[in-house]
């Protein structure tokens, strides 16, 4: 009689699911591999393979990581508003860089963090795959959200609500590449803890005066507006992630 073993069967399926397990995130980064004290790992370890955050030399007396104030055991990465000296538009990004990914499937942008004691406004940009500008946002110093319609003059907002400096904030972006469009979930609002905006219009392909970014990598930026103020002002990040799968 012929036998058939389950063996190789069970094998491959099981190596399909470490492979699907592994390239959902495309971006990783709660700040567990860093030494509190220190500036930011550029390549994070862990998987996947290949994210990053990018920085110049010059942002780094802004880039501290500590002991999360929110989790216990936790990291996290405060991003001041310190004095630097030789600062441009161009060199003041953080930028969170993920994987390599495509056109054809959704990709989700999230990340968790809290205000303290801003005096400047952050310019947060989220850049899809092929040079795609998804949305400009503008967190004000005085925790105003806001997204930016109209790039050019930056005159007109859509005004998603107001940040408790007090509470984290979690802000999720879920992008159609295909189709260019995206929606918008806010979590930590005083006025009704949650905002929702659906099936928004990309702002334009590429981004022509936004952070350097990887043609096929999808990127979430951050930059303070004005000059700096203090070390003791802040927007201090728990984590940042891109994934493919839609977080709970």
């Amino acid at each position: 009689m012929r036998t058939f073993s389950l063996l190789p069967a069970l094998s491959m399926l099981l190596v399909l699911c470490l492979a699907s397990c592994k390239s959902t995130f495309l971006l990783k980064e709660n700040f567990s591999g860093d030494s509190v004290g220190s500036d930011p790992i550029k390549n994070i370890p862990g998987d996947p393979a290949g994210d990053s955050v990018s920085y110049t030399s010059v942002l780094s007396p802004r880039l501290t990581v500590q002991s999360s104030t929110v989790t216990t055991g936790q990291k996290a990465l405060v991003f001041s508003e310190a004095s630097i000296p030789g600062a441009t538009s161009f060199n003041q990004w953080l930028s969170f860089k993920g994987i390599v990914s495509d056109y054809s499937q959704p990709i989700w942008f999230y990340w968790t963090a809290k205000q303290r004691a801003s005096q400047s406004d952050i310019l947060i940009d989220i850049m899809g795959v092929q040079g795609l500008w998804v949305t400009r946002f503008k967190i004000r110093h005085n925790g105003q959200l806001v997204r930016i319609i109209d790039y050019a003059t930056e005159q007109t907002v859509d005004v998603l609500g107001t940040f408790d400096p007090q509470q984290v904030h979690t802000i999720i972006i879920s992008l159609q590449p295909t189709a260019r469009k995206y929606n918008i979930t806010v979590f930590g609002l005083r006025e009704s803890n949650s905002a929702t905006r659906t099936n928004l219009n990309v702002l334009t392909q590429p981004n022509p005066s936004g952070p350097v970014f990887s043609f096929e990598k999808p990127s979430i930026n951050f930059r303070y507006l004005d000059g700096g103020f203090s070390a003791a002002s802040a927007y201090i990040l728990e984590g940042v992630y891109i994934t493919r799968k839609k977080p709970n």
